[in-house]
């Protein structure tokens, strides 16, 4: 059996994480088994990222719904620069999942049988400057700078991480001012040592007129940190003239703050897991 394999049971059912209902079998294969006889055995935080990571790498679909955003992106910059401003144009992106591609480590946690967190790994993975490129944001972040717009990244990643992450945008060839920082990272400054982004945009929209934001999470675009499903959902339907006009969100199904909406973010991976399936409509 391979280190990727699911051990399975009688008749290949495989036996859950402290299984407490029989619909739990419909969808336990995404945990994972330890043992093949018994109830009780540790799941495998990695598997449930197998389906996300699969389709951030290999799916058409994902290509083409980042490519989409992009797109869709480049004409509301052409309308929204049409409107008179004394102040200079910018835009707003956040980086990890919404300009760069770490389905890569994704992969990797999934082969070390952990969920996809920011801890020593993340660091290691960042220090590394290999994230690719989101499908589409190299040529839109070229044209907003042929267009006289400078980009911001907004990023949670931290400030000792800004050199390396510096260097991958470079690699990639994402622009970077060279008269000011516009990579604003967490903890940069005393009042960013945070990671509700609010300040960091409130800082770029005090000097630049923000044409458009990006991210691949709600809180890229608004503070919805502890908010229920509900409320965010709410949140959304309240934005939703901005949605595809100034607001752009590139789809990411690895992780995000959609998780802990869920779960609290309370638990080990497994239980929070077992929060998410036990949370699902049927």
């Amino acid at each position: 059996m391979s280190r990727w394999s699911i051990p399975q049971g009688p008749a290949g059912v495989c036996y859950s994480h402290r299984m407490r209902r029989v619909a739990f079998l419909l969808i336990v294969t995404t945990l994972g088994c330890a043992t093949a006889t018994s109830p009780t055995a540790p799941c495998n935080p990695g598997l449930p990222l197998v389906n996300p990571t699969l389709w951030m790498q290999s799916g058409a679909e994902f290509r083409a719904s980042a490519m989409q955003v992009y797109a869709v992106a480049r004409q509301a910059l052409d309308a929204a620069l049409l409107e008179p401003s004394s102040l200079p144009p910018a835009i707003i992106l956040d980086l990890d999942e919404t300009a760069l591609d770490n389905s890569r480590f994704a992969a990797r946690s999934i082969e070390r049988g952990k969920a996809f967190s920011f801890g020593d790994d993340w660091s290691a993975w960042v220090g590394e400057s290999a994230s690719a490129a989101i499908p589409g944001a190299e040529e839109f972040l070229a044209y907003a700078a042929s267009r006289g717009v400078t980009t911001f990244y907004i990023t949670n990643r931290t400030a000792d991480m800004e050199p390396s992450t510096r260097l991958n945008l470079t690699n990639l060839g994402f622009p970077l001012a060279t008269t000011e920082d516009t990579l604003l990272t967490r903890g940069e400054r005393e009042e960013w040592n945070t990671t509700d982004k609010t300040t960091r945009r409130d800082f770029v929209a005090s000097r630049y007129r923000v044409l458009l934001l990006f991210g691949d999470d709600l809180n890229d675009f608004t503070s919805a940190s502890g908010k229920s499903v509900a409320e965010r959902a709410a949140i959304i339907d309240g934005a939703a003239e901005s949605w595809g006009t100034r607001w752009f969100i590139v789809p990411n199904a690895i992780y995000g703050s959609w998780q802990s909406a869920v779960t609290g973010g309370i638990g080990t991976p497994c239980e929070q897991i077992e929060k998410t399936i036990d949370s699902l409509q049927r």
